[in-house]
C-alpha cells in the first residue's frame, strides 16, 4: 500500500506494519520517514535493531536468518535493509518475495519489523515481482522531491513547527535561498531558532540580517568561492563545513546546482545571447554576475562536463554505490572547480 511521506505519521499511529519500503533521492525527507518507523518500531517493543547494507559482498541468505533468529532483548526487532542502488537483482528478488510470502501465509503478522531504504525506484522497479510481493503486505513510502509550487507551504509549515509565524516575504526569500534543498531548509529553519529564540513574528529582513550576521559558513559560501575561482579560500571553507558536521549531500547540491547553472550559460552565451538577458531568464542577481562571469572564463565546456562527471561520480560514492570515501573525492571535486589543477 502506498503512503506518501507527509501522511506516514498518522499511518504508523494506526498500527506498525511488517514491511516498510521508503524509496527516494531527496535526503531529509527519507532521513525523517526512516526515523518515523525506528520510533514507532520502539515503541512496539523493537529493542533491538540490525542494519544491513546490500552490496556486492552482500549475502541475501542473511535476510531470512536474521528474520527466522529470535531476538536476544525482545519478541520484536527491527531490521534494517539499505539497497542504494533501488536494485536487489535476482537473488535479492527470491529473498524479498520469499520475506513476503511468509509474512502473507502469517495472515499479515511477523515477529519483526523490516524497513528497506532504497534509492529511487525505476518503473521497472515497481513492476516487478518482488515489488509487489513486499506491497501486497507492507507499506511503501514514495519520497519526491518538493517543486517549486509546494515548496512555500512545507516551509510555513516548517517555520510555524520552530515556533514562528512567518511572512509570504520571508518564505520566498527562505525559498529563493535554498532552492529546493530541504535538508539546507531545515540547516536554515534552525539556525534561525538560534538567531531570534524569543521572536515569533518573521520577515525577510530578519532572514537577512542572520544570514549576513552568521559567522558558520555554509554551502553558499562554498560556491561563491567557487565561482570566484578562489581555492585557498575553498579549502578553508571545506574544512570548516566538514568540522561542522555538513552532511556531503547538501555540498554536492549546491556544487552540482552551480555547474548545470553554467553550462547553461556557457551554451546560450556560445549561441550568441545577450548575457544580461540570459541571467533575467535565469533569476541571477546583478551582484551575482561577475562571478558567473569570471567562472565562465575560467571553464570551457568541456571542463564543466567533466566536473558534472566527477560530480555524479561523488553521488554514487555517497549513496555507497561505489566504494571509497566521499569526503576525498568532494574535496578534489572543489578544488578543481576553484580553478586549481583544472581539468
Amino acid at each position: 500500500m502506498k503512503v506518501f511521506a507527509d501522511k506516514l505519521g498518522e499511518q504508523l499511529e494506526k498500527g506498525l506494519q511488517p514491511i516498510y519500503l521508503i524509496s527516494g533521492d531527496e535526503p531529509l525527507q527519507m532521513r525523517e520517514a526512516s526515523d518515523a518507523v525506528r520510533t514507532a518500531a520502539r515503541q512496539a517493543g523493537a529493542e533491538e535493531r540490525e542494519v544491513h547494507h546490500v552490496d556486492n559482498s552482500f549475502s541475501w541468505s542473511t535476510l531470512l536468518e536474521s528474520s527466522a533468529s529470535m531476538s536476544l532483548f525482545s519478541s520484536h526487532k527491527l531490521i534494517e535493509l539499505h539497497i542504494p542502488s533501488g536494485k536487489p537483482g535476482q537473488e535479492g528478488s527470491q529473498a524479498l518475495q520469499a520475506y513476503a510470502q511468509e509474512i502473507s501465509d502469517n495472515r499479515g503478522e511477523s515477529d519483526n519489523t523490516l524497513m528497506i531504504i532504497s534509492g529511487k525506484l525505476e518503473g521497472s522497479s515497481t513492476n516487478s515481482k518482488w515489488f509487489k510481493a513486499l506491497d501486497a503486505v507492507g507499506i511503501f513510502v514514495p519520497v519526491w522531491p518538493l517543486d517549486q509550487q509546494r515548496l512555500p507551504g512545507w516551509i510555513t509549515h516548517r517555520l510555524r513547527a520552530a515556533g514562528f509565524h512567518p511572512t509570504p516575504e520571508a518564505v520566498a526569500l527562505l525559498a529563493q535561498r535554498v532552492e529546493g534543498n530541504l535538508m539546507a531548509c531545515d540547516q536554515e529553519i534552525q539556525k534561525l531558532r538560534l538567531a531570534y529564540p524569543d521572536q515569533g513574528q518573521l520577515d525577510d529582513e530578519a532572514i537577512l540580517a542572520a544570514v549576513h550576521d552568521s559567522s558558520r559558513y555554509d554551502v553558499f559560501n562554498l560556491t561563491d568561492a567557487l565561482l570566484n575561482a578562489d581555492p585557498v579560500r575553498t579549502s578553508k571553507i571545506l574544512v570548516g563545513l566538514q568540522g561542522e558536521g555538513l552532511e556531503p549531500p547538501i555540498i554536492l547540491w549546491g556544487i552540482t546546482r552551480e555547474l548545470r547553472q553554467l553550462v547553461n550559460l556557457k551554451h546560450r552565451v556560445d549561441q550568441g545571447q545577450s548575457f544580461d538577458r540570459i541571467c533575467r531568464d535565469l533569476r541571477i542577481w546583478d551582484k551575482r554576475k561577475p562571478i558567473y562571469q569570471k567562472a565562465l572564463k575560467t571553464h570551457s565546456r568541456k571542463q564543466l562536463h567533466q566536473l558534472i562527471l566527477m560530480a555524479e561520480q561523488t553521488d554514487r560514492r555517497i549513496k555507497g554505490i561505489e566504494k571509497g570515501k566521499s569526503w576525498p573525492l568532494l574535496s578534489q571535486l572543489c578544488l578543481k572547480f576553484s580553478g586549481l589543477n583544472v581539468l
